[in-house]
């Protein structure tokens, strides 16, 4: 087992906010949804992944170029009510429909705690403490999902493998 340390967000409109406003437009977008900033702000100066993952069974929504993602769902969520969908291309679309998970990890394998890669992604996002953090198993989670196609969580596989406490009723 390959052990990453890991820790997670559930993707709410006011994570989307702090993204933008702490790590800017993302540096690199995938049609299969995927958000993905690379950061020197781990520990010690490591570089971090910050990845967006989509819920299972993503299709990007027609019209919108996978670059432009983030932006349209950034102008979706300050141009109206937060949890109601909103244009995306000619779709429209919840935020929850277009990602579930922010996942922040070493870049380049280097060592570090799950506790110390948690402080760190908290004082990247200006003293927000991610939901879990742990170790993760990349290869059988991107395995579990090439295997299935795409229909298969990441971001649920990672809040429970990581023990994320169950989230509260709305």
């Amino acid at each position: 087992m390959a052990a990453t340390p890991t820790c997670v967000y559930r993707v709410d409109p006011g994570l989307v906010e702090l993204l933008d406003a702490r790590l800017g437009p993302p540096l690199d977008s995938y049609v299969r949804g995927w958000q993905v900033w690379l950061e020197s702000n781990g520990p010690g100066g490591e570089r971090l992944e910050w990845r967006l993952h989509p819920p299972a069974g993503f299709r990007m929504p027609r019209g919108v170029n996978p670059h432009d993602l983030f932006e349209v769902v950034l102008s979706g969520l300050t141009s109206g009510e937060p949890l109601e969908a909103f244009p995306a291309g000619f779709q429209h679309r919840r935020l929850a429909e277009i990602w579930e998970v922010l996942e922040v990890f070493p870049a380049d394998g280097d060592p570090m705690t799950p506790p110390a890669l948690a402080a760190a992604a908290a004082a990247a996002l200006g003293g927000r403490a991610p939901d879990a953090a742990g170790h993760a198993d990349h290869d059988r989670l991107g395995d579990e999902w090439k295997g299935r196609r795409g229909d298969f969580s990441v971001g649920a596989a990672l809040l429970e493998t990581l023990g994320a406490a169950p989230r509260a009723a709305r």
